[in-house]
């Protein structure tokens, strides 16, 4: 359940944030490569790319969740809940920025004993260029970029090569991450049959975890055989 972001009940195909950012990811992806590395456009396009991977906190469910695991409190739907905030008149929901993700992740992490994990995620994203990327409070110049801070604080340059290594470390994180969730749902094929529970007051269960890659499909289902759809020939069929 950690490795499915954003699992919210009866809602159908197409409400799922964490998928639509790995849309996003091969699509930005694929566009930079057709844009010329001296047009300044590309530039655009790799902020837009940088910050999409920084605010789709539905993917960041998947290490929240896991460490929610280590830490044995199981599965929970909606595991940054805690960091929305109210709106004072509106009663609106506020959702959390990829500032306050991180630091959730970072700390726990920390709390945990996972320091070098705790690391990563401190250094993921830059929030300087971030929040002046969300506000449009930057300029681009020919030694690199300028953060404004019109708002007030120190004025910023971000060096070229600088800004390299900061896209990269960003970018890079959403892609291990989405590796790693990769190749655990895949190692649910052939399916695998564990003794578990989904709640505490539940008795402990056979549950089967499975992954069809003739369609995609990941889960699990109570009992020791997969779902009916399932067909391990025809699967190994088409692999072959």
């Amino acid at each position: 359940m950690a490795l499915t972001p954003e699992m919210r009940g009866q809602q159908d195909g197409g409400w799922n944030t964490a998928v639509e950012a790995i849309h996003a990811y091969e699509q930005f992806s694929k566009l930079l490569e057709t844009i010329d590395a001296a047009d300044i456009v590309r530039v655009r396009v790799i902020l837009a790319f940088y910050q999409h991977m920084a605010e789709c906190s539905g993917f960041y469910e998947v290490p929240k969740k896991m460490l929610l695991t280590i830490e044995g409190k199981g599965n929970n739907i909606t595991p940054f809940h805690k960091l929305v905030r109210r709106h004072r008149k509106t009663g609106q929901a506020i959702a959390p920025n990829a500032n306050a993700i991180m630091k959730d992740l970072m700390g726990h992490s920390y709390a945990l004993g996972l320091r070098e994990l705790s690391e990563v995620f401190e250094e993921a994203f830059d929030w300087d260029m971030r929040n002046a990327i969300a506000h449009a409070d930057y300029m681009l110049a020919s030694e690199g970029m300028r953060l404004r801070k019109r708002n007030g604080g120190q004025v910023r340059v971000i060096q070229w090569e600088e800004f390299d290594a900061l896209i990269s470390r960003g970018v890079n994180l959403f892609s291990f991450i989405r590796q790693i969730i990769e190749e655990y749902v895949k190692s649910y094929h052939p399916p695998k049959t564990v003794k578990s529970r989904l709640d505490g007051r539940e008795p402990i269960a056979d549950y089967t975890l499975y992954y069809d890659p003739s369609n995609g499909a990941f889960g699990f289902i109570s009992g020791k055989e997969p779902p009916k759809g399932y067909n391990k020939d025809a699967v190994e069929a088409k692999q072959q």
